[in-house]
């Protein structure tokens, strides 16, 4: 059993149906008593014993049963030594109950015992209440657990006690419904201090603002009235039209590729390449901090895994040193912004070591393309020297909409197209999607005043939090900007304040980020104004106040250098 096994039921939890499980004790006699098992904790059992208690038998308070075991139906298992804790004897019923603690193992309430624990939501029982508090645990706990249960929904209905919980703390940013609204001001369905429903978003992947965009919504409108609401059909079937292959041939030009390829996500292109790639002789060596979706298609390949310590060059050259001759190919990925640091990789030196060992490079270009490096053309561009053999990207962030591409040599798209499974066996993107997209696209190419008042927004708030204490690069230049708290509850209460004065941000806590690293991830968009992330940083000096929150003093490094 799992650590979180220990904290979850402290308490005893009684049994549904009286009479069913038998709880069998050997006494120091020989003697074998059989007990109706009452309740249960993870080193408690408990139960009733018809009749008198014989005193022959030396069960008092803190003796040593030297045998035991619990029997129901088709089940038993050996609990071995118990200690006696209590004895309560009844008169009126004739029955004595027992309660012993365990000696050499604990009692099996994950197991066959989880059927008939009575573990209902009663506030009066509170069985739940405290041992899957929001505050003790996280989702990580859930996803670690040892499944001992003979059904695979009881992991399940364990998280939703944590999860009804969850859902009402401070924590919980996750969810909200949008009411018809957009652009970085929306109105959502939850309501805030004084009724009110209008929020400031500081969450959105929509950094340039295109999604509300009217040029970009014709563009769908008109793609809805030539080919209707989908795509009907996966990219190799029946799922292209002309609006896909100028999309993805506008993309291959616009990054100076051969060619690329559409998936009707960022996630699909991710786990649908990287398994693609790479074969179960190869090696894949990835930044420990990549997204979820990288990680997933390394999962999915049959190639060896390893990870480099985050932006360490020295780190990745030794994994490749000490792996690289033992594999037949080799791939090397990392991201050209990281999702939740919002910090770039040193690109240059990391393909120049990934070249040294004869290895490939995959870059993800998801929060970097329309954002960083000249014109806003990502992390590639920045790096001019670097030598990236594919660039991964997405529409979500640059187009605020859905789907993602790979951008490669010709031979390796056309390989793509008929191996990456998630793009053979996935309906493609709508054409009013792929419309909206390349619309956005080539607005962002022809309005490099889009990204420079990004920029201009990035650096503004970035100041402003350094002002505040925070220790952030004053040169930070992607549009996540992590406010590191540390604390998950700190988090969670300067949230309410957030919430309260119409300010909608994410808190970012424990698996998805270290412990102690709990944050605020604002993302900035380039339609929000100087007055919006003013306003933002007041109410983020506000909550550290109520909180009594204070930045730590780091070396400020880049100060130093």
């Amino acid at each position: 059993m799992s650590d979180i096994g220990k904290m979850m039921r402290p308490k005893r939890f009684s049994i549904k149906e009286k009479g069913k499980i038998i709880l069998l004790v050997e006494t120091y006699t020989g003697s074998r008593l059989e007990l109706h098992l009452e309740n249960v904790s993870l080193h408690g059992i408990g139960g009733v014993l018809k009749g008198k208690l014989p005193p022959e038998e030396g069960l008092e308070i803190g003796n040593l049963v030297p045998a035991s075991k619990i029997s129901g139906g088709e089940n038993e298992v050996t609990l071995g030594r118990l200690v006696v804790r209590r004895i309560i004897q009844s008169e009126e019923k004739n029955e004595t109950f027992i309660a012993f603690s365990t000696v050499d193992s604990r009692v099996p309430i994950d197991g066959f015992l989880s059927r008939y624990l009575d573990t209902t939501l009663d506030a009066s029982k509170g069985s739940y209440d405290y041992e899957l508090s929001p505050s003790k645990f996280s989702l990580r706990n859930f996803r670690e657990m040892n499944r001992s249960n003979v059904d695979l929904f009881a992991h399940a209905e364990q998280f939703e006690v944590y999860y009804q919980e969850f859902v009402e703390s401070p924590k919980n940013q996750f969810g909200n419904i949008r009411l018809p609204s957009k652009g970085e001001r929306v109105k959502l369905r939850q309501r805030r201090r004084g009724s009110r429903n209008d929020f400031l978003v500081m969450a959105s992947n929509d950094y340039l603002g295109l999604a509300s965009s009217e040029e970009v919504c014709e563009s769908a409108k008109k793609a809805i009235d030539q080919y209707g609401f989908g795509s009907t059909g996966s990219p190799l079937i029946s799922g292209l039209t002309e609006i896909h292959e100028e999309l993805s041939d506008f993309i291959a030009k616009l990054l100076h590729r051969e060619k690329a390829i559409l998936f009707n996500s960022g996630y699909a292109a991710n786990v649908g390449a990287v398994p693609a790639l790479t074969g179960v002789q190869d090696l894949l060596i990835a930044d420990m901090l990549c997204h979820a979706s990288l990680l997933d298609g390394m999962q999915m390949s049959k190639g060896t895994s390893r990870f480099f310590k985050h932006n360490n060059v020295k780190h990745l050259e030794k994994l490749l040193k000490e792996n690289r001759d033992e594999h037949v190919g080799s791939l090397v990925i990392t991201e050209g912004v990281f999702s939740m640091d919002g910090d770039a990789p040193p690109l240059t030196e990391i393909t120049k070591i990934a070249k040294a060992h004869n290895s490939r490079v995959f870059l993800d270009e998801a929060h970097s393309l329309g954002v960083i490096g000249p014109n806003g053309m990502g992390c590639a561009a920045k790096h001019p020297d670097a030598k990236v053999d594919v660039i991964m990207g997405t529409f979500s962030k640059i187009a605020g909409a859905i789907g993602g591409f790979i951008a490669a040599d010709k031979e390796v798209i056309h390989w793509l197209n008929f191996s990456a499974r998630s793009l053979m066996f996935s309906v493609s993107i709508p054409p009013s999607t792929a419309a909206a997209a390349l619309t956005a696209l080539k607005i962002f190419r022809n309005n490099p005043e889009l990204v420079n008042r990004l920029q201009a927004n990035i650096k503004h708030f970035v100041m402003g939090l350094r002002e505040l204490g925070f220790t952030i690069d004053p040169n930070h230049e992607s549009a996540v900007v992590p406010v590191v708290i540390g604390n998950d509850e700190t988090v969670g209460k300067m949230n309410q304040v957030f919430w309260e004065n119409g300010i909608y941000v994410v808190p970012v806590g424990y698996p998805v980020v270290a412990r102690n690293q709990s944050r605020f991830r604002f993302t900035m968009m380039s339609t929000h104004t100087i007055s919006d992330l003013d306003f933002v940083l007041s109410i983020l000096e506000k909550a550290m106040e109520k909180v009594g929150f204070e930045p730590r003093k780091d070396e400020d490094k880049s100060d130093a250098a």
